[in-house]
C-alpha cells in the first residue's frame, strides 16, 4: 500500500481544472471572444450596412458589452458558487450547527477543501456528543446526596467499559445508540449478578461493580472473582449474537480488576451503594490502558494472584505508568491446559 502522502500527491495531479486554471480560462475566453467578434466586424466593416450610421456603431458596442458582461457574471457565479456554500457552512459552524455538510463535488482546489471542512465538521460533532454524555451524568449527580460511611471495606472492584463507543455511536441514530448501551450493560450487569458481585453504577458506556469484604486468602472467593472477569471476555460470542439480533454493530469492551479499602456511600435518594477511593480511581486508570477484550489487575492483585496455577498473569509494558504513578498492571489469560479442559 502506498503511504497516504504519496497517495495525496497522486489524488492532486488527477484534478481535471484547478481553480487557478478555471479563471484563467474564464478571462482568457473572454478576452479572446472580443478579440474574434472586434476581427470579424473590422474586416467586414463596408460590408455590413448597419455600420453606415455611427449610432448604430456605438449602439453595437454597448450591445456587445452588456452580452459579454452578463456572460461573465454568469460563468463568475458558477465559480464562486461554491466558495459562498462553504462560507455559509462555516457559520452555521460558528453557530453550533456540527450537522452541517458542503458535499461539494468540484475536482478542484475546493472540492478538495470541501473534503477537509467535512471531516472537520464530523470529528466537531464526535466530541459535542461525548461532551453532551458527560453532561448528562453530571446532570444526574447533581440533587443527589450522599452519606459518606465512617467505615472503609476492603473490596474487589472492577470496570468493563466499552472500546470506541464515540465511534460507534457517531454511526448510529439515537434509538439505536440507547439500544446498544442497554444490551451491552445489562448482558454484563447480568454476568456480575451471577458471581455473586454488586453492580454499583454505569458511568457512560461503563459498568462499575465490586466484590465487599473481600478476603484476599479465600482461594475460592478470588477465583470466583477471576472467573467473572474472564465469563465477561468469553461471552463476547453470545454478545454479538445479541447485538447481531437487533442489527447492531460488533462490540469490543475492557476489563479491570484492583482490591484495596473503600468508603462507602448511601445515596438519600437510592438503597444502591456508591463507593469512592484510590481503588476505585485505579480501577479506572489501569482500564484505559488495557487491550481490547481482555482483563487486567493492579500490582497488589498480582501480588495475591499469582500462586495461581490456572492462570497466567503477564506484566503490561506500561512506561508512562511506572514513571509517573511507580505501578504494575498485569494483563490476566487462562493457562492453555485449562482452557483446553474447559473446551473438551
Amino acid at each position: 500500500m502506498k503511504p497516504y502522502n504519496q497517495q495525496q500527491s497522486i489524488m492532486s495531479n488527477l484534478i481535471f481544472f484547478s481553480l487557478q486554471k478555471k479563471l484563467l480560462v474564464l478571462v482568457l475566453s473572454t478576452t479572446m471572444i472580443s478579440i474574434l467578434i472586434t476581427t470579424i466586424l473590422f474586416l467586414n466593416f463596408d460590408d455590413i450596412v448597419i455600420f453606415e450610421l455611427q449610432e448604430n456603431i456605438i449602439l453595437i458596442g454597448i450591445v456587445l458589452m452588456i452580452g459579454l458582461s452578463i456572460m461573465t457574471y454568469f460563468l463568475s457565479k458558477r465559480l464562486s458558487g461554491p466558495i459562498t456554500k462553504l462560507s455559509d457552512a462555516a457559520n452555521e459552524i460558528a453557530d453550533g450547527n456540527f450537522g452541517v455538510r458542503t458535499n461539494i463535488k468540484t475536482r478542484d482546489e475546493i472540492g478538495q477543501l470541501s473534503v477537509s471542512f467535512d471531516e472537520m465538521a464530523k470529528k466537531l460533532q464526535d466530541a459535542q456528543f461525548t461532551i453532551k454524555q458527560k453532561e448528562e451524568v453530571i446532570q444526574q449527580q447533581e440533587d443527589i446526596l450522599l452519606k459518606f460511611s465512617k467505615h472503609t471495606e476492603n473490596d474487589c472492584v472492577g470496570v468493563i467499559d466499552m472500546q470506541d463507543s464515540t465511534k460507534i455511536s457517531a454511526e448510529l441514530s439515537d434509538e439505536d445508540i440507547t439500544k446498544l448501551y442497554e444490551i451491552f450493560l445489562n448482558f454484563m450487569a447480568r454476568i456480575v449478578r451471577k458471581y455473586d458481585g454488586e453492580v454499583i453504577k454505569n458511568i457512560g458506556d461503563a459498568l462499575l461493580f465490586r466484590f465487599p469484604n473481600v478476603e484476599p486468602s479465600d482461594h475460592t472467593v478470588m477465583k470466583n472473582i477471576l472467573e467473572c472477569c474472564l465469563s465477561m471476555i468469553e461471552s463476547n460470542g453470545k454478545l454479538k449474537e445479541e447485538l447481531k439480533a437487533e442489527n447492531l454493530p460488533e462490540l469490543n469492551y475492557k476489563v479491570s480488576l484492583t482490591y484495596g479499602s473503600v468508603k462507602v456511600a448511601q445515596s438519600d435518594t437510592s438503597n444502591v451503594n456508591d463507593i469512592f477511593g484510590p481503588t476505585v480511581n485505579r480501577c479506572f486508570k489501569i482500564n484505559s490502558l488495557c487491550p481490547k477484550n481482555s482483563i487486567v489487575v493492579g500490582e497488589n492483585l498480582y501480588n495475591i494472584l499469582k500462586s495461581f496455577d490456572e492462570y497466567d498473569l503477564v506484566e503490561l509494558c506500561i512506561i508512562e505508568l511506572k514513571q509517573k504513578y511507580d505501578y504494575k498492571i498485569f494483563e490476566v489469560r487462562r493457562k492453555d491446559f485449562v482452557k483446553q479442559k474447559i473446551l473438551g
